[in-house]
């Protein structure tokens, strides 16, 4: 059968940028900018299952894929050939390798491409293609999109997964071609002008993972400092969706539409509150979540961490530069004298430079002054994802600031709890490069002068992220789990019984679909722990969990105690509330 030119030329230029199929790089092709016209006529998704999230991709398609591509024209199947993908972290946060291999007319050939995240949160992508050549993707709805032109043709490519997490799961990936040589051109006079093409080919792959969807393979995987294997877990083995739906009831506050993780929200009184993001976006509401207004706008900034001490004065931790992409903001933390309505970078920082900030915490500590009971308070900064770790302090509302030593275990710094004082932890990470971290807990009993490892896991891969405890002597820390081999699939927390002297783990879930982000206990018994896909809780320390339905990827859970009422925000992806009463 006649094979079109286009498609002849594709097929014979596999070398070119054109790639996989017509480059090298359109099956490597990741989320894409722009639907390419012909584009839409490809096959539905509808059978997909439940796509990932932005905050989970790419880590989900990690793993080798290979199947046979089809290469269909209008006069019938002019060809196939055979391709891989592989998929793995590197050593550069923010950077995957995406190399494709392929087998046909040009022979067997590897390109070992790379996907550069952008912006997560708006599911912003660009394959590197380590020749010069680098191409604008994006990540919508569980599909990439890419469109690009090459040598006369205007190439679109979208993939995704299908039957994600079960055996028949497979990568399914469509391209079409169309020539820009001769546009068909309509409308004019009233209607306006129309410039279309003719698709001339369109390119399909079934690919399936060689070994397990979500696991680096060998070839590709960074050797861990030790191989230990998970621990064993009392969990349920079927996963999340296995266990029992939990009766409490969250209800959904209206904020402005986000396709990420947020971060911290803050509220001083049951209807004056804040949340902010990634997006340099920080919002306010003075009517209980009812309706928010923008308060400030700073794109460049990553809002990480908020804390106010009353309805006027506050503080706003930026992750800063260097991390994740498009962050260019290098002042680590921000101040409003009023309530929101301006702020002001903070520059009294003495020390040596801090990066970024991922948890501010306000110590109220008690104290009788001339006879009355009073309270002192200390504002403690933390910081950050990705290292260096640091600590601040100010003892004068915010007016100065001054680092505190970490020791030389800690190598990132996620949340911070002081009992006074004297007596804190620090959620961090034994390593910056978390395919070789240990989650760690470091205690302090002199305000920082010294320090000690009170938890460390066994296990590389591991950090932890969020503290909460809900007396002196209770309190637990999600530790979240990176590994790309879902056998490791037993996630835990750590949990101290004698005020953070020591620590256990106790199972969460046994599913590895699962990251732990936030924590929040009401007592010692009865607590939520935020996730993806979805959350926990517990009324009996942890024993057992059920699922509870507050979000996807909920970073952080804040309680209010205020006028015989417990208030709880959550915030992640989106922003919920709980009201419950306060027991004596």
């Amino acid at each position: 059968m006649p094979v079109p030119r286009n498609v002849k030329k594709c097929l014979s230029s596999l070398s070119l940028v054109a790639g996989v199929w017509c480059t090298s790089h359109a099956l490597a092709q990741v989320p894409g900018t722009h639907q390419a016209a012909g584009a839409g006529s490809m096959a539905s998704k509808a059978e997909a299952t439940q796509p990932a999230s932005a905050s989970e991709f790419p880590g989900t398609w990690a793993g080798r894929w290979k199947g046979e591509v089809r290469v269909l024209g209008a006069a019938g199947e002019p060809g196939s050939f055979t391709m891989e993908r592989v998929i793995a972290p590197t050593q550069t946060p923010g950077r995957w390798q995406w190399t494709i291999i392929y087998d046909g007319a040009a022979g067997r050939q590897e390109r070992a491409y790379e996907l550069v995240t952008d912006d997560a949160g708006k599911g912003l992508y660009t394959v590197d293609e380590k020749n010069g050549i680098r191409i604008p993707s994006r990540y919508i709805d569980g599909v990439l999109y890419s469109t690009f032109e090459v040598q006369g043709s205007r190439i679109g490519v979208r993939q995704w997964l299908v039957d994600a997490g079960t055996p028949a799961a497979r990568m399914e990936v469509e391209l079409a071609t169309e020539s820009l040589e001769a546009p068909s051109v309509s409308g004019g006079g009233e209607a306006p002008e129309v410039r279309s093409w003719t698709p001339v080919s369109v390119q399909r792959a079934t690919l399936r993972p060689v070994g397990e969807v979500g696991r680096t393979p060998e070839a590709a995987r960074p050797a861990p400092l030790e191989n230990t294997p998970a621990p064993k877990s009392k969990a349920a083995g079927g996963g999340r969706g296995s266990l029992p739906a939990s009766a409490t009831t969250w209800s959904k506050l209206a904020t402005e539409p986000y396709s990420g993780k947020q971060d911290d929200v803050y509220f001083v009184s049951p209807r004056v509150g804040w949340y902010a993001n990634g997006a340099g976006k920080i919002f306010k509401t003075t009517d209980a979540g009812a309706t928010w207004v923008t308060q400030l706008d700073q794109p460049g900034t990553y809002w990480r961490c908020l804390a106010f001490i009353d309805d006027k004065l506050g503080f706003a931790g930026n992750i800063g530069p260097g991390y994740f992409p498009n962050v260019t903001d290098a002042t680590p933390l921000y101040r409003t004298r009023d309530g929101g309505t301006t702020w002001q970078p903070v520059t009294t920082i003495a020390g040596d430079p801090v990066v970024g900030l991922c948890a501010l915490e306000i110590v109220r500590v008690p104290f009788v002054n001339a006879g009355n009971l009073g309270e002192k308070i200390r504002l403690v900064g933390v910081g950050r994802v990705g290292g260096p770790a640091a600590m601040i302090v100010s003892d004068d509302l915010g007016e100065t600031w001054s680092r505190v030593a970490l020791p030389d275990s800690a190598k990132m710094a996620f949340d911070v709890h002081f009992f006074d004082e004297k007596h804190g932890v620090i959620a961090s990470a034994s390593s910056a490069n978390v395919q070789e971290s240990n989650a760690l807990v470091v205690a302090t009993d002199d305000g920082g002068v010294t320090w000690r490892e009170a938890y460390r896991s066994s296990r590389p891969w591991e950090i932890t992220w969020k503290i909460s405890f809900p007396s002196r002597q209770v309190g637990y820390v999600t530790v979240q789990s990176y590994n790309p081999d879902p056998s490791q699939s037993a996630r835990v927390l750590a949990k101290t019984t004698d005020g953070g002297l020591t620590w256990h783990e106790i199972p969460l879930v046994d599913d590895p679909k699962v990251r732990e982000f936030g924590v929040a206990f009401l007592d010692d018994h009865h607590g939520f722990v935020g996730a993806m896909p979805g959350g926990f809780e517990t009324t009996d320390g942890g024993a057992t969990w059920s699922k509870v339905e507050f979000g996807n990827a909920v970073n952080k859970i804040r309680i209010l105690d205020a006028d015989g009422t417990r208030y709880l925000h959550a915030i992640g992806v989106q922003l919920h509330r709980l009201e419950v009463p306060k027991t004596k």
